[in-house]
């Protein structure tokens, strides 16, 4: 077993190399835009270096807002004809004056739907676009990333792919993120140096003023170097934290999000509460003081560490005192780099979850029982009578990213509460897998306790609603498959449902046989069997609803004549009625099991 274990992590790692030699790149470039204050050759390496990260790109520009026209021009290209320098868009027009107007990334995958989102481009600057490069016609995909420096947004970086399919990753999107957060902190430092110069060239009265900038400029310059630098060592996350913390008045310390651990690790009395922390700052991009209650009153500064719509974690600076200028340049400089120390971390863990994915489904296609065996222990399952598969998923109004990163946080919680060795837990997209094994039917019940417990803890405190379905019982080996289906089964049952928590497949019940049913062919079976029924008459909905309180009521006269405040006689007309208008014979088994049937459907699938 440990054997194999080592081959994985060897293949894993194996397979890694390329991405974190792509990071190592990534950081690189950040000391080469870093290393000129000047903007128009900042500019240039920005995009340079771009195009370097995203290798399947093979032209880009950067655009940034003048102020005086309000539209975004030009201001560096690779790949792209003199055309180019005349493309100027309006905030809100085509795909970049949306990703400037909105902050939000595109990464746009076929021709057709590029055109498309082109569609309010004006004509002169489609012509000028469409002959700035020579394949434009075959173009595959766009990459557009908004570049904010704080709460100014000053620009669009846009990235263009024409011969590879599909060649723009969302990897290549989330690295393009975090390259963006970076080149705006390189065009800002390159943009206050210009001002600086102009500014002493002015008036030698601000020259004192000018001499503070210039000594925070290079501070801001020199604590970014250094903290870069740490990064591109690949030194982690806890000497990144401490440097920080040697460079600010105050101590400061990170907590993230999924795991809930803190760097440096320490015993805080109010790590308890870090919980309600991460639930108010869940939405929250912008840092704000709080006071933690527990034994003690604690008061913070808090700073969401984030990338994109994703919250990372958060930087804890205890005090209320307010930061001095350093210390929040010393974060500021510090959360992009944090960022993407963290989201490093991700890729692998994502990779790692994304073959553990596929080596389960495979799994579940083994048939022969001594081969299942073998694979189960590969993955960690030594083959007991009792199988469990619990299937659950998270299903909110959030951006897919978002919901992966709430999956990774259930799931966190989740490894805390699996005491079963013989179990293996791993998220994809946004739905989480468990599957284990264990000796005996109290370790079973005792399993799906664990599970229940796990997504009402979630439903008590998120609004993002975690559903799941669980399928257990006695498997021979070779019989997984079976048991994710019903696993399957049960989670669709509630996603129809609109239901959160979790259901055991055995508690559907007769619903099993619907659920792979379209919605159209249940109404179709049901106008079939209450047509006459089914009118907007007045008449004919009484009768309606006087046969649907009459299966109900499991046919009791007396009970349905009660609920529907009628003399027996009248109830006894109505249903000789409805006999007769739908052709039918209620005393007869089959036809009354029929319009059961029909009853159960509507309220199961199209009562709401």
């Amino acid at each position: 077993m440990a054997a194999n274990k080592e081959v994985f992590l060897n293949q894993l790692s194996f397979e890694n190399k390329k991405a974190l030699d792509h990071v190592m790149n990534l950081m690189e470039s950040f000391r080469a835009m870093n290393s000129t204050l000047e903007l128009d050759e900042v500019l240039k390496k920005i995009m340079h270096y771009a195009l370097n990260i995203v290798e399947t790109a093979e032209a880009g520009y950067i655009q940034m807002l003048d102020e005086s026209s309000n539209k975004l021009i030009i201001k560096a290209s690779v790949g792209f004809n003199d055309n180019i320098s005349f493309f100027k868009v309006n905030v809100g027009e085509s795909i970049t004056g949306k990703v400037f107007r909105d902050g939000c990334v595109r990464l746009i995958s076929s021709r057709e739907e590029i055109y498309n989102s082109m569609g309010d481009l004006s004509r002169e600057n489609f012509d000028l676009i469409d002959t700035a490069h020579y394949n434009n016609q075959n173009i595959k995909s766009i990459l557009a990333v908004p570049v904010s420096f704080g709460k100014n947004r000053i620009g669009v970086m846009t990235l263009h792919c024409f011969d590879i399919e599909d060649g723009i990753s969302e990897i290549d999107l989330h690295l393009l993120q975090s390259f963006a957060s970076q080149a705006a902190i390189a065009l800002y430092n390159a943009k206050l140096h210009t001002e600086v110069q102009e500014t002493l060239n002015e008036a030698t009265l601000l020259s004192q003023r000018l001499k503070e900038t210039n000594i925070l400029l290079e501070k801001r310059t020199n604590i970014h170097n250094l903290l870069t630098g740490l990064s591109v060592e690949n030194r982690g996350l806890d000497a990144i934290i401490l440097e920080m913390n040697k460079l600010m008045k105050s101590n400061c310390v990170y907590v993230d999000y999924v795991e809930g651990t803190f760097s440096p690790k320490h015993d805080k009395y109010f790590a308890r509460r870090i919980d309600d922390l991460f639930l108010l700052f869940r939405t929250k991009t912008k840092p704000a003081y709080v006071t933690i209650y527990d034994t003690v009153s604690v008061h913070c500064f808090i700073y969401p560490i984030r990338s994109g719509s994703i919250l990372l974690g958060c930087l804890i600076v205890e005090g209320n005192a307010p930061l001095s200028q350093l210390d929040h340049l010393i974060i500021e400089q510090g959360a992009p780099i944090l960022s993407l120390e963290i989201m490093k971390r991700r890729s692998q863990t994502e990779i790692m979850y994304k073959k553990t994915y596929e080596s389960y489904q495979q799994f579940l296609k083994i048939k022969n029982p001594k081969q299942a065996e073998l694979t189960a222990e590969e993955l960690g399952i030594h083959h007991h009578s009792f199988l469990q598969t619990a299937l659950i998923e998270l299903d909110g109004n959030l951006d897919l990213h978002s919901l992966e990163n709430e999956a990774l946080l259930l799931l966190s919680h989740l490894r805390e509460q699996m005491p079963f060795k013989d179990s293996l837990l791993f998220s994809y997209n946004n739905k989480i897998t468990v599957f284990s094994a264990v000796q005996n039917a109290n370790q079973e019940a005792y399993w799906i306790e664990i599970i229940e417990n796990a997504i009402k803890w979630w439903n008590d405190r998120y609004t993002v609603v975690a559903r799941g379905g669980i399928s257990t019982g006695y498997y021979p080996p070779g019989q997984a498959e079976e048991n994710h289906v019903k696993a399957e089964k049960a989670l669709l049952y509630l996603r129809k449902q609109i239901e959160k928590g979790i259901i055991h497949y055995k508690k559907i019940g007769i619903s099993s046989f619907f659920l792979d049913r379209p919605p159209a062919e249940i109404e179709a079976f049901m106008k079939e069997t209450f047509s006459p029924l089914w009118t907007t008459h007045e008449k004919q909905e009484e009768l309606l609803g006087t046969l649907f309180t009459y299966i109900q009521n499991n046919r009791s006269m007396a009970a349905t004549a009660k609920e529907l405040h009628i003399h027996t006689n009248t109830l006894y007309h109505r249903i000789k009625k409805i006999e007769h208008l739908l052709s039918l014979d209620f005393n007869c088994y089959e036809d009354f099991l029929k319009v059961q049937l029909g009853f159960y459907l509507y309220k199961k699938f199209l009562e709401d």
